[in-house]
């Protein structure tokens, strides 16, 4: 089991790699961005979702990878209805208007703009206003949505001072959501 997932995880690493580094793909670069975060999300969801919830796991993760990485949390309607739509006029918004410090200090929840997806810019901006990690952590939780961060998802929130406590712990956060959410999923196929 544990050589079998570490397999998966070379390949999809493997995978991401030469697509990264293609220069000739289609599309403009955030098309291509797309394009490889939905693969990689709906890759990593399906290592991730178990040898029962692979399919399952696999669209939460392209549902959070749509946006090339930027979308790291959605709630279950969001997942449910497959919204990459969405996903992607959330990642744009969130870089062309990220989410301010003041913002931040007054939202309820890390979905500081109530869109249903949790994106860089929000924890950024919470860790901005000043809130402990475990005031982070409580506010992401809240949102009750269920959370997958790529190498460079983490790898900004590090860059913006989010400590490795809430990069690591967040991704824990809403565990029985995602169960309830996986099984849901799976009764829907």
């Amino acid at each position: 089991m544990r050589k079998s997932f570490s397999i998966q995880l070379t390949s999809i690493a493997l995978v991401g790699t030469l697509l990264v580094g293609c220069e000739n793909l289609p599309g403009s670069k955030g098309t291509q961005g797309a394009v490889i975060g939905g693969a990689s999300g709906a890759a990593v969801g399906a290592a991730v979702g178990g040898s029962n919830n692979r399919g399952t796991g696999a669209i939460i993760g392209g549902v959070l990878g749509a946006a090339g990485g930027y979308v790291i949390g959605a709630n279950s309607d969001k997942i449910m209805g497959k919204d990459k739509d969405n996903a992607e006029v959330a990642a744009q918004r969130a870089k062309s208007s990220p989410a301010t410090a003041e913002q931040a200090r007054t939202a309820r929840t890390a979905d500081v703009n109530n869109d249903g997806f949790v994106t860089l810019d929000e924890v950024a901006a919470m860790k901005d206003a000043g809130l402990t990690d475990r005031e982070m952590l409580n506010r992401l939780e809240a949102t009750g949505q269920v959370f997958d961060l790529t190498a460079e998802g983490k790898q900004y929130l590090r860059e913006n001072g989010v400590s490795e406590i809430v990069i690591r712990d967040m991704q824990n956060l809403n565990s029985e959501r995602r169960e309830m959410l996986l099984q849901r999923l799976n009764q829907n196929q």
